[in-house]
């Protein structure tokens, strides 16, 4: 099996996308770094979700990790989740000899969000086996709006 990616999902609270730029994903990475490799997060506008509150903002991140899976890429990532926030649900499978490898998917939900950056709301980070090179080298993710994250 190939190596791992890490798949970020993270609703920020901000009225303005300059404002994210400059203010909030600086911010955000100060405490994660870049979980894309310095490609830059991905904007999604969900336009295609009904009565969404407008003052939040989603952006997206996959970081691949290469190699097996070793101990070390899990303490790496719960390490880098709880930089972010000490208040995660999390559920996973932890055996590597696993068909589909080792799973571990995070999520929490701030009740009231901070008014300083970065300001996150809601986020879901997972790591997951990633299934590329199996695949004949064609794999990818979908947003809602059908856009393409990797």
């Amino acid at each position: 099996m190939g190596g791992y990616d890490s798949v970020w999902s993270i609703y920020l609270r901000c009225k303005s996308l300059q404002k994210l730029r400059e203010v909030h994903i600086p911010a955000l990475e100060a405490l994660i770094g870049q979980p894309h490799g310095g490609k830059g997060w991905l904007y999604d506008n969900e336009r295609y979700i009904e009565n969404r509150d407008r003052s939040l903002k989603r952006i997206i991140a996959v970081r691949r990790l290469p190699g097996p899976y070793t101990e070390q890429i899990l303490i790496d990532f719960m390490k880098t989740l709880y930089s972010l926030s000490a208040y995660w649900t999390i559920q996973a499978r932890l055996d590597p000899s696993h068909p589909r490898g080792v799973y571990v998917c995070a999520s929490f939900k701030s009740v009231t969000p901070p008014s300083e950056a970065p300001a996150v709301v809601d986020a879901l980070v997972e790591l997951e086996a990633n299934f590329t090179d199996a695949m004949g080298g064609e794999s990818g993710r979908y947003l809602g709006s059908g856009q393409r994250i990797s």
